[in-house]
């Protein structure tokens, strides 16, 4: 009996090790699901360059499981107004100042064909949506959002990531988060932290001194830089009713990513004040 016991242990043994063998083909172990990439917070936000050729919205579709596709296969999305108005909705309940999310004029992007296919042995397959930034608002959000309808091989999709509400973010070669410190000469010296928001490939509003950077004063508060061709020299020019004069001898320094810039702007009591400004990118690294 004793011997018997241990050949019916060794034949198990030798199975478990057989099955064990990475040689051997287990099939597919889940189901397929398809869902869309970078869809998990339903908002995504991707940052594309004033002046860049050939701008694209590259949606990503993916088809989960442990083996590779064994066909091709055709994934239908369509845009969804709907879930663009209901995001919305709920934003601005929650927040009163939300400011809306804008579709993307038409005439802006290019949609002939909504379909991604995932090719045989791949995981994954992209769409490309060809867009325009001409004639559109730099205070605007637009978005571009879009669910998936079917697919071609009936797979399921996953409802939680299905949608997606892909949102551009314009920014050129000087725009981001930058710290330094604004003078009013010839003595004050402030601390100041502005963004400086990209307009064009070569400009960029930012907010005067230490004027409150709040859109509720935009007409007012502004300024706008304008980058030479050379990346060297700087004109600074109001923006829209903003007191503000260019005192000549701004500069940009490509190498330290910073400004430096001499300007004068009317204060609330009318008194023109005299500005020395230095500031540096935040993602600028020194050596």
């Amino acid at each position: 009996m004793r011997t018997n016991y241990y050949i019916l242990l060794l034949i198990v043994a030798g199975s478990i090790l057989t099955a064990c063998n990475s040689e051997v083909d287990f099939g597919e172990q889940y189901k397929k699901v398809i869902y869309i990439v970078n869809s998990n917070n339903l908002l995504f936000e991707e940052e594309y360059f004033y002046g860049a050729e050939g701008n694209t919205i590259d949606l990503s579709v993916y088809c989960g499981g442990t083996e590779p596709t064994s066909h091709d296969i055709d994934i239908e999305l369509h845009l969804d107004y709907h879930v663009l108005d209901s995001f919305n909705n709920i934003k601005a309940i929650a927040n009163p100042n939300y400011i809306k999310k804008n579709l993307i004029p038409e005439s802006n992007f290019t949609l002939n064909n909504s379909v991604v296919t995932i090719k045989k042995g791949n995981e994954y397959g992209v769409l490309s949506i060809p867009f325009s930034v001409d004639g559109l608002d730099p205070d605007s959000c637009y978005v571009l959002p879009l669910t998936i309808s079917s697919n071609s091989k009936a797979y399921e999709v996953n409802s939680k990531l299905s949608t997606i509400i892909h949102e551009i973010k314009m920014v050129n070669g000087f725009s981001g988060d930058y710290s330094g410190s604004s003078r009013e000469l010839p003595e004050t010296n402030r601390s100041v932290q502005p963004y400086l928001k990209a307009i064009s490939a070569n400009q960029v509003r930012m907010p005067i001194h230490t004027l409150p950077d709040n859109k509720a004063f935009i007409s007012t508060n502004y300024m706008l830089l304008t980058i030479a061709q050379d990346s060297v020299n700087v004109t600074i020019t109001p923006w829209e009713d903003a007191l503000v004069t260019d005192l000549g001898g701004s500069t940009y320094n490509k190498k330290t990513m910073s400004f430096e810039l001499f300007y004068s702007f009317t204060d609330s009591d009318g008194d023109e004040i005299s500005i020395k400004e230095k500031i540096v990118n935040l993602e600028y690294e020194e050596d």
